[in-house]
């Protein structure tokens, strides 16, 4: 049924948008049905299961973003270019770091080393982009 829905969608491009409507609404039940089962679905935490420790990763990962950017790595979501701020990257790392000591027993070794090569990479593109900015002065 769903290579004659393709083989309709295909001939006639010309048609009016609500006959092309009708034909896509089969696909989409029957895709539907099928993706549903194929990955499950995204039920966002209830406020009864969400922790300090929760809000501390949800922050670590906003903080490390902010670093990126600051560090002018990583475009601010929306803008076009990039733009470099030593101090407020300092800030963000900092930030992160601590969060992440805050985090303590609550994160697993795994959770642990990747926290770690995290804070290693902003350590270490911070002190390029440093020395580079003092080279320039």
């Amino acid at each position: 049924m769903t290579e004659d829905v393709r083989d309709e969608e295909q001939t006639d491009e010309s048609e009016p948008q609500e006959d092309q409507g009708e034909v896509q609404q089969p696909a989409e039940e029957t895709g539907g049905e099928a993706e549903a089962s194929a990955e499950p679905e995204f039920e966002p935490p209830h406020a009864d299961d969400v922790d300090v420790y929760d809000m501390l990763r949800a922050a670590i990962g906003l903080f490390a973003q902010e670093a990126w950017i600051a560090l002018g790595v990583q475009a601010r979501p929306g803008a076009m270019e990039t733009r470099t701020n030593l101090q407020a990257a300092r800030v963000a790392i900092d930030t992160t770091g601590y969060l992440i000591d805050q985090l303590g027993d609550q994160a697993d070794a795994d959770e642990r080393r990747e926290y770690n090569q995290i804070m290693t990479d902003l350590r270490m593109n911070f002190l390029r982009r440093q020395n580079k900015s003092d080279g320039e002065s």
